[in-house]
């Protein structure tokens, strides 16, 4: 969890702290900069605006997708990302 400051807005972690982290997690340096630099650039908000009070969970989730993205896709799971959300897809086959 960050740390707190006397006017209750969460301190910001270090890059090295960042870099720890993943590092833990097995995930390059690159990444660990990566995560940094954009929340740094987003001034430590999420996409609603408010701040970040757990950049673990913010890291986690940027860990997760780094997985995902690297990962094989099937057929399958490469159209249903590439389908936009309300369109369905029929199935012809049955």
């Amino acid at each position: 969890m960050a740390k707190t400051t006397r006017s209750g807005i969460c301190a910001p972690p270090t890059v090295q702290h960042i870099r720890i982290y993943f590092d833990q997690r097995g995930l390059p340096t690159k990444a660990a900069d990566g995560f940094y630099q954009y929340y740094k650039s987003r001034k430590w908000k999420t996409g609603k605006g408010s701040f970040i009070r757990n950049w673990k969970t913010a890291a986690n989730n940027w860990i997760w997708m780094h997985q995902q993205s690297n990962r094989p896709q099937t057929i399958e799971v490469k159209l249903r990302l590439q389908i936009p959300s309300g369109i369905h897809m029929v199935d012809y086959g049955q």
